[in-house]
This record gives C-alpha cells, sequence and structure tokens, in this order.
C-alpha cells in the first residue's frame, strides 16, 4: 500500500515543485511562459506560503502535485478571495491527487474563514475544465482572452471574522484531521496483468 503524505510546503520543496511546474510552462495549461528560474520561484514560495497557502502530495516520498493560492488578480485587497492553482505530475493524474489536493485547500480555506475562492483555466483545458465542475465549480465568466473565471462560494467557520486566518496559525488537530482525510482520497495504482 503506497504511503500519501499531503502537506504544507516549505521552500525546500522548491526545486520538486518546479519540476512539476515547469512542463506546464509554454502551454495552456499555466500562466507562464517559460519556467522561472529556481531561486524566483522559491521567493515565490516563501511569499505566499505563509499568507495564503502552498501544498504537496507525495506518494511513497516522491513528489505527485502541487497546489497554491493567490490573490484574486481581479480584487487583490480582498482577503476573503482567493485564487487557486493545481499541477499534477501525468503519471499521478486520475488517482485523487488532485482532489486530495484540493480538498486539503478547501478546508483549510474554511478553517480560516475564506468566503470564496476562484480558478482560472484556458477554455481549451477541457480536464482541468471537468474537474473543477467535478469538485463543485460553477462558471462565473469567460475573459476576451479566452480563459474562464470559475468560482467556488466557502462556507467559513466564522462567517463575520474580519480577517481570515492565515494556513500556518489554524489549530494543528483540525489542520492534521482535515490532511488525513485528504491523504485517503488518493487512490492506488490499478495493478498491471503479468
Amino acid at each position: 500500500m503506497a504511503k500519501v503524505a499531503v502537506r504544507r510546503i516549505n521552500e525546500w520543496d522548491g526545486p520538486s515543485m518546479l519540476k512539476i511546474y515547469a512542463p506546464y510552462t509554454g502551454t495552456f495549461h499555466a500562466p507562464e511562459p517559460a519556467p522561472p528560474e529556481l531561486q524566483d520561484y522559491i521567493a515565490r514560495i516563501d511569499t505566499y506560503t505563509y499568507g495564503l497557502g502552498w501544498l504537496l502530495c507525495e506518494i511513497d516520498s516522491t513528489p505527485a502535485g502541487f497546489c497554491h493560492l493567490t490573490e484574486d488578480r481581479n480584487d487583490p485587497k480582498n482577503l476573503f478571495s482567493v485564487e487557486f492553482q493545481l499541477y499534477v505530475k501525468p503519471e499521478f493524474q486520475r488517482r485523487g491527487v488532485g482532489t486530495a489536493l484540493w480538498t486539503l485547500m478547501r478546508d483549510m480555506m474554511e478553517l480560516g474563514s475564506r468566503r470564496q475562492v476562484l480558478a482560472r483555466v484556458d477554455s481549451r483545458n477541457e480536464e482541468a475544465l471537468a474537474f473543477f465542475h467535478a469538485m463543485g465549480f460553477s462558471p462565473a465568466e469567460e475573459t476576451a482572452e479566452g480563459t474562464r473565471l470559475l468560482r467556488y462560494a466557502l462556507t467559513p467557520l466564522d462567517p463575520g471574522a474580519e480577517r481570515p486566518i492565515k494556513p500556518y496559525l489554524l489549530e494543528n488537530v483540525d489542520y492534521e484531521a482535515a490532511r488525513e482525510r485528504a491523504a485517503k482520497l488518493v487512490k492506488e495504482p490499478p495493478f498491471k496483468k503479468t
């Protein structure tokens, strides 16, 4: 049985995450035309990890996918609305890695009293559109550039909170329980017939 970990990341995970992300750059699957330099990527991780959140999924200690949040680019000062990005290595797709990452991030956002999360998906990316639809996102708008904006209304723990709680300040017992639930969503690979 595979050992699965879904967890918050740190800058030491930067090289592994960049290896997952780099093949997506320059395609309609990612917003960047080329992979960033490692030091720039680590700086990005440092900037967003503690305020918004990055998560990594490992299967038998092998990085399989990651997700992260950024500011809502339409309303960057709104601390309760964020954007979500997800990348999974092709060989780990359709095994629940994306679902596990989304589930833990959603739980962390709700425990942190965030109210809304958005995903920007290129209209040609049918797999991503199907994934977000299956996760409960609803269409919000389509941009002139052919990107679809999808919206998910969160259920915040404290709907009247004046500020969201940063991911690393969540109660450890809540975070660990959410991590365990998420890890159970990752499926074993199909056995090969011999």
